[in-house]
């Protein structure tokens, strides 16, 4: 598979293939790519690809992000083969490759001129809020909304179900109902858990628009986003609840506020249950602790067999670690005069996520045999 762009420090490099659109660039170790300058903010800006268009924007980072020696926005900026990009004070190398470097324009020898804004490409409007734009784009079809007189305050989506350690992409729109100063837009991902924090945990946060800035009567303002979901997700259930929630900070007046319910699952728990499932042991429970990384099962055997198997319960116990999902199996077994045994194996995720269930689940028919001639 050919990168359509590779990105790269002296230490560190990322490339962006079509299924994987954007990716981080920052001091922290938590970023796709790591950039060891003081200079640099922990999350200090973006890249990504939108079809066979390339671009780069700033997180709202302390010391800027630079195209072509001048200072870019929160506004994506176009990347081409000829510019240069700067986070901070360190200068990245970048690779185009891929369809991005067969559609790029030939350039004379006149002096790089910055790249031209995406303004036109994603319907961001102009800093200020100035004038009417398009209505939000008609492939984000899950729609909800937040008002009050200062102005409605759209959230859309191309669906409304995601999954662990995906990039929730989505839309937000603003239209001005009064003439206000705005200070910020915000939108962040958000879990509520039975037995977490009562306003729920925020697991990725985006500033969207940074002010101030004037608003008028009429003025509509659409903003894409991006969201980072953790690998661990806890999936919905019986104790989690997921949304988006966004809000227009507006000074001196009361905030416009939206909140949109999502579906989450986690394919790497999903893997283990059906594992267990292939062998015809039952889903009796199957629990997240608060913010996830932690899950507690329990399966049984048919009630019927429980005699003949031996065995009452199959307790699961998993955590991540890492690139890693490190999996406890505990047999209770019928008899009294048997001791209950437990053994660990880790699975290593990105093996896990590409292997058939019933590879898993011959992992597990191994090991509570073992279990069972202990």
């Amino acid at each position: 598979m050919i990168p359509l762009l590779v990105v790269s420090t002296t230490g560190d490099t990322i490339a962006l293939y079509a299924p994987r659109t954007r990716a981080l660039i920052g001091r922290s170790a938590q970023c796709d790519l790591e950039v060891n300058d003081p200079n640099a903010s922990r999350r200090h800006a973006e890249v990504g690809c939108d079809g066979d268009l390339l671009w780069v924007r700033d997180l709202g980072s302390g010391n800027g992000t630079f195209v072509n020696g001048q200072r870019i926005g929160q506004e994506p900026v176009l990347l081409e083969p000829g510019v240069t990009l700067t986070v901070g004070q360190t200068p990245l190398t970048l690779r185009f490759g891929g369809a991005s470097e067969a559609r790029a324009p030939q350039r004379s020898a006149a002096p790089q001129q910055p790249a031209p804004s995406m303004q036109t490409l994603i319907g961001a409007a102009p800093a200020g809020l100035g004038g009417h734009t398009a209505p939000v784009a008609g492939d984000f079809p899950f729609r909800s909304q937040g008002a009050n007189g200062n102005g409605t305050l759209l959230i859309a989506l191309r669906r409304d179900h995601f999954t662990n350690a995906e990039v929730l992409d989505g839309f937000l729109e603003y239209t001005s109902t009064d003439a206000e100063t705005i200070d910020h837009i915000y939108v962040e991902l958000v879990e509520y858990h039975d037995e977490g924090p009562r306003k729920g945990h925020v697991w990725d946060r985006m500033l969207v628009r940074q002010g101030p800035w004037n608003s008028n009567p009429g003025d509509r303002v659409p903003m894409p986003f991006s969201l980072r979901i953790p690998p661990g997700t806890s999936p919905s259930g019986r104790r989690v609840h997921w949304e988006l929630r966004s809000t227009v900070d507006i000074s001196w007046g009361s905030d416009v506020e939206a909140k949109a319910s999502i579906t989450m699952r986690n394919t790497d728990i999903d893997r283990l249950r059906d594992a267990l499932g292939h062998l015809d042991y039952r889903l009796v429970e199957l629990e997240p602790d608060p913010l996830g990384q932690r899950f507690t099962g329990r399966f049984q055997p048919p009630a019927h067999a429980t005699g003949k198997v031996g065995i009452t319960d199959v307790n699961l116990r998993v955590q991540y670690l890492g690139a890693n999902l490190e999996v406890e199996l505990e047999v209770e077994k019928s008899s009294w005069f048997r001791a209950d045994k437990a053994a660990k194996a880790v699975f290593d995720l990105a093996r896990l996520r590409v292997s058939r269930v019933e590879e898993v689940a011959a992992i597990f028919e191994s090991t509570i045999a073992q279990l069972m001639q202990k």
